[in-house]
């Protein structure tokens, strides 16, 4: 699932992307946060939204919102739209064309999740069992997240496998817990399998229980003694 497809579902969170992207999708920082206030419209119960609300917000001026408006149109990023409500016409702008604009900054149209944040086989295979196991397709963020913990924590696909084995044997699936068992391992130093099957040999073994001797194997053990 992309972004424009999460923005259509009614997802409020801004994609991380977004921001760190916002200089190769926006004009200015003032059309990036004009455009934020009909990207709230859209995905909450507001039905009016005038550029004078916009310009008290954010300490602008009605002509500046209204050509910050303007830009966002010019640019392909806002799209005016008519609708017809209780058989009124009315105007709303729609936000989802900036998300499409940074849908296509990582890859052409119709592409998946996978290959739109990275090609990787290694990645490709983890998602794949994240899938299989989960019983559901991740979502955009989680496989940004799966992503930087390959490529900027270091961590083996093959540690993120065990650390996913480790969280459906605890029938604990989600992608939270996961992160939180590779934490405690990053803590204690565990970088590979190998380590991580030692850890849990060494928690399966019995604990070592007091046994009491006999009288009789005490006395034998005294004449041992002579």
């Amino acid at each position: 699932m992309n972004y424009s497809q999460q923005f259509q579902q009614g997802h409020l969170v801004l994609p991380s992307a977004l921001l760190f992207h916002f200089k190769d999708v926006f004009p200015s920082s003032q059309t990036f946060l004009v455009w934020q206030f009909f990207y709230f419209q859209n995905t909450s119960k507001l039905e009016t939204l005038a550029p004078s609300d916009i310009a008290q917000a954010i300490g602008a001026t009605v002509a500046e919102v209204n050509r910050a408006i303007e830009q966002l149109q010019d640019s392909g990023l806002l799209e005016m739209k008519t609708i017809i409500l209780d058989g009124e016409i009315e105007m709303i702008f729609d936000a989802a064309p900036a998300l499409e604009k940074l849908d296509g900054l990582f890859a052409a149209p119709k592409e998946s999740a996978v290959e739109i944040l990275a090609p990787a086989n290694d990645l490709k295979t983890i998602v794949g069992d994240f899938e299989r196991e989960l019983g559901r397709l991740l979502s955009p963020f989680e496989i940004e997240d799966l992503q930087k913990t390959i490529e900027e924590d270091k961590t083996s696909v093959e540690l993120i496998r065990a650390a996913l084995k480790e969280a459906v044997f605890n029938n604990k699936t989600n992608w939270k817990y996961i992160q939180a068992i590779l934490r405690n391992w990053r803590r204690e130093g565990i970088t590979t399998v190998a380590q991580v099957e030692a850890k849990n040999a060494e928690r399966d073994l019995p604990s070592p229980k007091n046994v009491t001797a006999s009288s009789d194997f005490l006395a034998a053990m005294d004449l041992w003694k002579e």
